[in-house]
């Protein structure tokens, strides 16, 4: 492990197996990603993750064997894509400024026996929410309206950008449209 082993002390993934479950509660793909991890203020980079919404953990495939990450990780990346702990989780950084902050979480959880080809399978429910730190507030959004319902003075303002840049909430989970508007938010009430 040479300069990784500090990082490679949590223990070994079990997996899911493809037998008892339609699918999986991995961020995106179950496929290992190109990543990098902070720990103790360290980066580790050139390394092959995954993160798992439904236990909450980060797993690394290291030179012998795929491991979750026990110790407290200050962030990681996976395609480019930043992740901050947020509570008991990790979110993925949307936007950051010094007046607001967006992430997103994904909470994972297991639903009744379905049955499919006259077998019961398991399978993982995904609930995608967004999470904005304006001042010292945090505020869980899911929807466009919650987050208009937030700022009451914008109100019209918000909804004319939503309509001239035609954002779509239904598209990518509503990443794209939710990070946009934070932007413009932030533009409106502190000039940026």
């Amino acid at each position: 492990a040479g300069d990784y082993a500090a990082l490679y002390s949590g223990k070994a993934e079990e997996n899911y197996n493809q037998q008892k479950y339609l699918n999986h509660p991995y961020w995106n793909t179950d496929e290992f990603r190109e990543g990098a991890v902070c720990y103790g203020r360290w980066l580790y980079s050139d390394l092959q993750l995954r993160y798992d919404t439904y236990k909450k953990s980060l797993i690394v495939v290291t030179p012998e064997k795929r491991i979750t990450l026990q110790r407290k990780v200050d962030y990681f990346v996976i395609e480019g894509q930043k992740f901050v702990p947020q509570g008991d989780c990790f979110a993925a950084l949307l936007y950051d400024s010094p007046q607001m902050c967006l992430t997103q979480y994904i909470v994972s959880t297991m639903e009744s026996q379905v049955k499919k080809n006259d077998l019961y399978y398991s399978r993982f429910k995904k609930k995608s929410y967004f999470s904005l730190r304006s001042g010292r507030t945090d505020y869980v959004i899911t929807s466009r309206s919650g987050f208009l319902k937030l700022f009451p003075t914008y109100k019209k303002q918000l909804k004319a950008y939503c309509r001239k840049e035609r954002l779509d909430f239904k598209e990518d989970g509503g990443v794209r449209a939710m990070t946009r508007l934070t932007e413009y938010i932030d533009s409106l009430i502190h000039g940026k």
